[in-house]
């Protein structure tokens, strides 16, 4: 019996070790994701203008 409880105990570690692998995948995952998003936003940021000053960059109609 000896032989049957290492054989679970082994495949009973090696579950774990195949989840805690998965679990490590899928936090580089999302870290990878969230350091993307990051960086369209620092990039979106350095790219927009301060809006205009109040009554600046609007258009009149002076017709009459």
């Amino acid at each position: 019996m000896t032989t049957l409880d290492t054989t679970s105990i082994a495949a009973a570690a090696m579950a774990q070790a195949g989840s805690a692998f998965s679990q490590q995948v899928a936090v580089i995952a999302v870290r990878s994701q969230l350091d993307a998003e990051r960086a369209v936003a620092d990039l979106v940021a350095q790219t927009a203008s301060p809006p205009a000053p109040p009554g600046q960059g609007q258009v009149l109609d002076v017709r009459v």
